[in-house]
C-alpha cells in the first residue's frame, strides 16, 4: 500500500459562541481550519484536520500549516502510511527546525 494523493481542504468553522477572545485584544469568530484527505493506492483514506487559533496565539497557525503540508506532500506521496517512523523521518527531514509542523 502507497500513499497516491493527498488532498488539503481550508474550511471555515464559525464559533458556537460567536466569539473567543484572549488578550491583547485578540480574538476570533471563526477558526480557520485545514483537513487533509489521505488516499492509498488501494482505495485506503484517512482524514486529520488543524484548527490552530492564528498566528497571534501560537507558532502553527493556519496558512503555516497550508504552506507547511505543500513542501511536505511531495515527500510523502508513494510512501507506505503503515510505516509511521519513516514518514516521520521524512517529515522532520523536509521541515527541520518546524516540529509542529
Amino acid at each position: 500500500m502507497k500513499i497516491s494523493k493527498i488532498n488539503v481542504y481550508q474550511v471555515d468553522l464559525p464559533l458556537k459562541e460567536g466569539r473567543y477572545s484572549w488578550s491583547n485584544g485578540n480574538f476570533v469568530e471563526v477558526f480557520d481550519s485545514t483537513v487533509v484527505e489521505i488516499i492509498t493506492d488501494d482505495g485506503l483514506i484517512g482524514v486529520a484536520e488543524c484548527c490552530p487559533l492564528g498566528s497571534a496565539y501560537l507558532p502553527s497557525f493556519a496558512l503555516g500549516v497550508r504552506a507547511g503540508l505543500a513542501e511536505l506532500v511531495p515527500h510523502l506521496i508513494g510512501q507506505d502510511p503503515l510505516n509511521i517512523g519513516h514518514i516521520n523521518r521524512l517529515m522532520d527531514a523536509a521541515l527541520r527546525g518546524h516540529p509542529y509542523a
